[in-house]
């Protein structure tokens, strides 16, 4: 996952943004994982949308610090106006590299014969707006390294829907284009309004762990970004884990003592895809519940152990996709954590599922 810095950040919420992408991101020198290419995992979202002069050369000045002393670089959305006031000056287009712009985002105000001219002059990948440009505007941009990069909305109810989020993303990647699509932080989050800085609206006030996850099942090739601020360290290490190994964790509650062995390594979910319920691979013959205390049904969310009445599947642990009634043949041995049982609509059989005690 990216992360994003602005020039209306406070100092503080810039070196916590940047720590957090040190501490997850992997080192230039590793292997890639097994996760998304984003060309640049250092990478954050900025923008240079300053009509002021003095201000955009004294924030260009923070980006070439976090370049060259912590190997940063930077997605610029820019204006028309303050790109020219980049260009104009002694350094030309070399102010953009020397200070690790590696991208820039190009929405208002510049057509496709402009955007391939900036494209040769600056030697810098393009984005333009996912969320608003037509598969006409993508055929005249083809030959260029061009990638897709969606709004946020700050204002509430304005942000994307699923549908429109995944037809839209469609438009990019069916011609081998990435996208890129934000999540809203859970610290320092932007002014002015403060309520979050969603592409997709439903995500405005949601967990960024369940929100990423959201995004990677709606469009799996989508680099996500967070669009202000920091996550909950829990979550940024989560997001690190799955895009280094795949491996999804799900907190939870309420474990049966019996079903302990369950948070001591990854299970595998089984390939095969039922309605009801994930069977966790390898389960079978190892749990027996130590006490029966079902609910009122086998809840969504919930774990659920099958009995001795089930012969050679005693043990085999459900995690419940659905609500169904009780079954004679099954017992109830813990369940998802109340913030993180959407997670459920985002898992795919054959998933590596880790599963946490909540709260750590």
């Amino acid at each position: 996952m990216l992360f994003s810095i602005y020039p209306t950040d406070a100092a503080e919420t810039r070196r916590a943004v940047i720590d957090q992408v040190l501490a997850t991101a992997p080192s230039p020198t590793a292997a890639p994982g097994a996760s998304v290419d984003c060309g640049d995992e250092r990478m954050l979202f900025t923008s240079l949308h300053m009509v002021d002069t003095g201000e955009l050369d004294a924030f260009g000045d923070v980006l070439r610090a976090a370049h060259d002393d912590d190997g940063l670089t930077f997605c610029a959305d820019v204006s028309p106006v303050a790109l020219e006031h980049v260009v104009a000056g002694e350094e030309g287009w070399g102010w953009l590299a020397r200070r690790g712009i590696t991208m820039l985002r190009l929405d208002y105000g510049f057509d496709a014969h402009e955007i391939g001219r900036i494209a040769e002059a600056s030697g810098c990948r393009i984005a333009v707006n996912a969320s608003t440009v037509d598969a006409a505007f993508l055929d005249e941009l083809a030959g260029l390294p061009v990638a897709g990069w969606h709004n946020f909305y700050p204002r509430p109810e304005t942000g994307l829907t699923t549908s429109f989020l995944v037809a839209q993303s469609r438009l990019f990647l069916d011609r081998g284009m990435p996208v890129f699509a934000f999540i809203p932080g859970e610290r320092e989050l932007r002014a002015p309004l403060h309520l979050g800085l969603p592409t997709l609206e439903e995500q405005r006030h949601r967990n960024a762990w369940r929100s990423y996850l959201q995004l990677r099942r709606l469009v799996p090739e989508a680099v996500v970004v967070c669009a202000e601020g920091a996550v909950a360290d829990d979550h940024a290490a989560w997001i690190a884990e799955f895009e280094a190994t795949g491996t999804v964790t799900l907190p939870v509650v309420g474990l049966d003592a019996a079903a302990s062995v369950l948070v001591e390594r990854p299970w595998r979910l089984r390939v095969e895809e039922a309605a009801a319920s994930f069977r966790l691979d390898e389960t079978r013959g190892g749990i027996r519940p130590s006490r029966i205390r079902n609910a009122d049904a086998r809840e969504r969310g919930s774990l659920q152990a099958d009995l001795d009445v089930y012969g050679r599947y005693r043990g085999e642990v459900h995690l419940m996709r659905v609500d169904r009634p009780l079954d004679a043949g099954q017992a109830r041995i813990g369940e998802v954590a109340a913030p993180y049982r959407g997670i459920i609509d985002d898992l795919r059989p054959g998933q590596l599922l880790r599963l946490l005690p909540f709260p750590a």
